[in-house]
């Protein structure tokens, strides 16, 4: 009898196990074939860039801009993952557990149509729209867009009313431009995003605050703005950026021992674009401002301007998103302060390109 409820056991154990790994394989089989589980992309982008520096040669040189693997999909209705990899970037080791080439590796939550919670490695919430384009579709950006620190762990939780969202995020702080080295470990970040849709999608904005903790009691105030204006195929963005940190600008003023200093910066972009369909231009201007709050005085302000055209002249789902682009831009930098002995710099950058954001699974 005994001999009997071994062999009974045995073969409900063996079933259990088959159950288990047949209903593992389904859970498979749904990630691999079916696509709203699982879907890969490759975003990847190449240019010929050319920069001439008052007249001389800076740069000629093929560049690989982006090359980034995507990973996104929706488990079950309302729960939905992203990561995002950048392939050519070095895999440096953070504290919060993911490499500096994780851009974003999160799982949102739905609760209803109002409710979405955000966890994991994800975009930090700042305004602007600039800072909403996929860095790919940006060829000049803004100061502020170049330098900020624009992915953190943390949880994001967003409230849609009257096609209004209003996100509240926590984050940590621990980027050298905002937490002091003693307290990197234990600094966080809240900010506070508005992307605002009025008159039908006439007027959008993204509009937030951030505040990211220094020390114990100090904390760095960011205030980032947006507004679009879509009229028919025309839209206008005007974006603005201002808050304190702390950067080492040496490369741009020529000291190799500066060190991180103390700056406020500003940042204004206005972008006006057309879209023909297959053709579609723009021209984008900026202006970038440091001082520094040390030497009490501006260290350099830029200026630039920037003509764009890209050509989509593909209609194939597959290949829709493959673009050819070209782009003239013109920069001047003015120094000030400490550093007004240095003569200005006139730079004039000729770029073309492709990129592909395409579907591998």
């Amino acid at each position: 009898m005994r001999r009997f409820y071994l062999i009974i056991g045995a073969i409900c154990l063996c079933g259990g196990l088959f159950a288990q790994h047949r209903e593992s394989q389904n859970i498979l089989d749904k990630l691999i074939w079916d696509d709203k589980m699982l879907n890969l992309m490759l975003d990847t982008r190449v240019d010929f860039q050319t920069v001439f520096d008052r007249g001389s040669l800076d740069q000629a040189s093929f560049e690989g801009q982006t090359l980034k693997l995507w990973i996104v999909g929706e488990v079950v209705p309302g729960i939905r993952y992203r990561v995002r990899q950048r392939l050519n970037k070095p895999q440096t080791p953070l504290r919060e557990g993911y490499s500096a080439a994780t851009d974003q590796a999160w799982l949102a939550f739905d609760l209803g149509k109002k409710w979405t919670f955000t966890v994991g490695k994800q975009s930090v919430q700042f305004g602007t729209f600039e800072y909403d384009y996929n860095p790919a579709d940006i060829y000049q950006g803004t100061m502020a867009f170049n330098d900020l620190d624009a992915y953190k762990t943390g949880l994001n939780v967003a409230y849609r009313f009257k096609g209004q969202v209003m996100n509240l995020q926590v984050v940590n702080s621990d980027a050298p431009q905002f937490a002091s080295e003693k307290y990197k470990n234990k600094a966080l970040a809240i900010n506070a995003l508005w992307e605002g849709d009025l008159f039908n999608g006439v007027v959008k904005t993204r509009c937030a605050y951030g505040a990211f903790q220094h020390e114990k009691t100090k904390f760095y105030n960011w205030l980032t703005a947006g507004l679009q204006l879509n009229i028919s195929k025309f839209t206008s963005e005007i974006d603005y950026y201002f808050g304190p940190r702390n950067m080492d600008y040496g490369s741009v003023v020529g000291v190799d021992n500066l060190g991180a200093r103390y700056v406020r910066d500003q940042s204004l972009g206005v972008n006006l674009k057309y879209d023909f369909g297959k053709w579609k231009p723009f021209i984008k201007g900026t202006w970038n401002q440091r001082h520094d709050k040390e030497y009490r005085s501006n260290a350099y302000e830029n200026l630039g301007i920037q003509a764009v055209m890209e050509f989509y002249p593909f209609t194939n789902k597959l290949i829709k998103d493959l673009r050819f682009h070209a782009m003239y831009a013109y920069g001047n930098t003015n120094f000030e302060g400490m550093f007004n002995g240095l003569s200005n710099e006139d730079t004039h950058t000729i770029l073309v390109g492709t990129r592909w954001l395409f579907k591998v699974k």
